[in-house]
């Protein structure tokens, strides 16, 4: 089945749904049978592409290519279908960690199986058993391009923090249990008498300003809010615009961050910049923010 890549431009259509059960039925079967999907993950098919880490929280199922709903996982879903069918799977995300913005996220491959479904009975979508649960697994679509990433394995970051800044970037030390994996995290630490932390790429960035979906994925753990924001770079324009507060998470969370709107409404840009940014939350005297796999990726489905 083709599944159209989504014009970020009517993100509407992503943004807005309610997770559904089906509503397509054939004949005049009134037995549903079920199925039955644990958990999806991605697998990393070179090193270019970074970390394995993913959330993915839905499932977008289509069956012999028509929509029978967005289930939250683990789902067990109702099915009214008997016999052999094409089953296409696309993975959902929660758009800038926001449980009300659920949409399929456009740089993931879709899974295809070939089920035969029967009344009163679980077919259960086989993957990798970990913990009782089977995982089936997607990909980095091929037109994927990688444009900036930062995993903090050494000192010599790809990011520089800027003269607001009274704070600057450690890392964690290898074994310690803080690290999110490999042999470091990035850590911040925030307190009273340095409570402010600024930083940005340190080079500048092409991006398609065309409508071609651009994320940034992230996995960070943080006791202060902190801000994420671009920086667009065109001749003698320097525009830095905050798109996202992210709030304190105590454990380790993976976000996909949004920047299609940002990127393709930005006229007479010639690069991007990002940054991030954080003042010690009131009340409080000692704070942390940890960041590992950053990466910045965007659809190459036109030119630039």
């Amino acid at each position: 089945m083709s599944i159209k890549v989504l014009n970020i431009l009517c993100l509407p259509f992503l943004l807005l749904f309610t997770l559904s059960s089906c509503d397509d039925f054939e004949g005049d079967q009134n037995i549903p049978a079920y199925l039955k999907i644990d958990s999806i993950a991605l697998k990393i098919e070179s090193p270019s592409q970074g970390s394995a880490s993913s959330k993915i929280t839905d499932a977008w199922i289509y069956v012999d290519e028509q929509l029978i709903g967005a289930f939250e996982l683990p789902a067990t879903v109702p099915l009214l279908y008997t016999g052999k069918h094409r089953l296409t799977i696309i993975p959902g995300i929660r758009m800038d960690g926001m449980v009300q913005l659920r949409a399929y996220y456009p740089l993931y491959n879709q899974i295809n199986r070939e089920i035969i479904l029967a009344p009163d009975s679980v077919t259960v979508i086989k993957g990798d058993v970990f913990n009782g649960k089977n995982t089936i697994y997607t990909t980095y679509k091929d037109l994927v391009q990688f444009a900036w990433s930062e995993n903090f394995e050494d000192a010599n970051l790809a990011l520089d923090t800027t003269k607001k800044s009274n704070v600057d970037f450690q890392l964690t030390a290898e074994n310690d249990p803080s690290t999110f994996e490999g042999l470091h995290s990035g850590k911040i630490t925030l307190t009273l008498s340095d409570s402010i932390f600024e930083a940005m790429t340190s080079e500048a960035i092409s991006l398609p300003r065309n409508g071609s979906p651009v994320f940034l994925e992230m996995n960070y753990r943080c006791s202060n809010t902190f801000t994420f924001g671009i920086i667009a770079l065109g001749i003698d324009q320097y525009i830095q615009s905050p798109i996202l507060d992210i709030n304190p998470s105590p454990n380790w969370n993976k976000i996909y961050i949004n920047l299609t709107p940002n990127v393709s409404s930005s006229d007479d840009v010639l690069k991007f910049k990002l940054f991030w940014g954080a003042m010690l939350d009131s009340g409080k005297e000692q704070t942390e923010i940890y960041f590992d796999n950053m990466k910045l990726v965007y659809l190459n489905n036109q030119s630039k």
